[in-house]
């Protein structure tokens, strides 16, 4: 039996998609819907965005971007609530942001106040330390996660993780942090982002993966990827990995479109663009994301 939050999930998500068909009813056909709504993550361009930001924002706006997913570094320097204002002065919406662990487990408080400032719906742990990466360190993120979560849900917004390849590395018994993370959370209150770059990395079929996760996964990184992954499994040199396998959305082989085929059951709400190291001219970089993004049917 599917929980009620998941089935009012899977009607949630469509906000996400435009469905060609009489009023909802029945399902599109294949290759029928689309992208409706399109973010970037404003780590890719991390290199202009502390320098100029209000312009940055606005010529994503001007390349056809709806949304932003902030990170940290955003308003280190600046207020939340200056940020927030700059992205709605561009014509753009924040509903998420990356934000570290340590900030979520030390001074939850501080994490809250700015969540509410700058109004995102989700506060996504992207990245954890080696240290914690055993059985028993990924048991306790998802202890902390889910007391956490459930603070966040009290205060208005969702707590996420976003995904790696370490994550899928055997740890043991075919035990691996990601069947931890997701078992081991209460998806009442917590939720995933699922970075089809990463996961490509160490998984073989994603769609399998994402029916065995029903409802888990609100948003997604839509990053692609060129090239033979085999040779990069297991490894953490994220460096090489990326400049060996890392290309802007449609330049590469990852089939996005059978996965967001899937929504109804991955529960995709958010859809993200993001390229780590993307080649200069960046303007260009992130049109290229863009428009092949748009152009996608599924």
């Amino acid at each position: 039996m599917l929980s009620r939050r998941f089935v009012l999930g899977a009607g949630a998500a469509t906000l996400g998609l435009t469905a060609c068909g009489q009023g909802g009813v029945s399902a599109p056909a294949a290759g029928a819907r689309k992208l409706d709504k399109i973010g970037l993550q404003t780590y890719t361009l991390r290199n202009i965005f502390e320098d100029d930001p209000a312009g940055t924002l606005r010529m994503l706006k001007d390349l056809g971007y709806d949304y932003v997913e902030l990170n940290g570094r955003n308003f280190a320097e600046r207020s939340p609530a200056d940020l927030i204002s700059m992205v709605k002065d561009a014509g753009l919406y924040a509903p998420a942001t990356h934000y570290g662990i340590e900030g979520i487990r030390d001074d939850f408080a501080k994490a809250t106040k700015e969540a509410q400032a700058l109004g995102v719906e989700y506060v996504i742990v992207p990245w954890i330390g080696e240290e914690l990466r055993s059985i028993e360190g990924y048991k306790s993120v998802a202890a902390l996660l889910n007391e956490r979560g459930k603070q966040a849900r009290g205060e208005g917004f969702r707590l996420a993780y976003h995904n790696h390849q370490f994550e899928f590395f055997d740890l043991g018994g075919g035990v691996n942090g990601m069947d931890i993370l997701l078992n081991e959370t209460d998806p009442e209150v917590f939720d995933f982002e699922l970075d089809f770059f990463w996961a490509s990395l160490e998984l073989t079929d994603i769609p399998a993966f994402l029916k065995k996760h029903p409802g888990r996964f609100k948003l997604c990184h839509v990053k692609d990827m060129k090239g033979d992954p085999a040779p990069w499994q297991g490894s953490v040199d994220f460096d090489g990995i990326k400049a060996d396998l890392m290309v802007n959305v449609g330049e590469g082989d990852i089939p996005f479109q059978d996965y967001f085929a899937l929504n109804d059951v991955s529960g995709l709400e958010y859809f993200v663009l993001e390229h780590d190291e993307p080649p200069k001219p960046y303007r260009a970089s992130v049109k290229q994301s863009i428009d092949a993004a748009r152009a996608m049917r599924f």
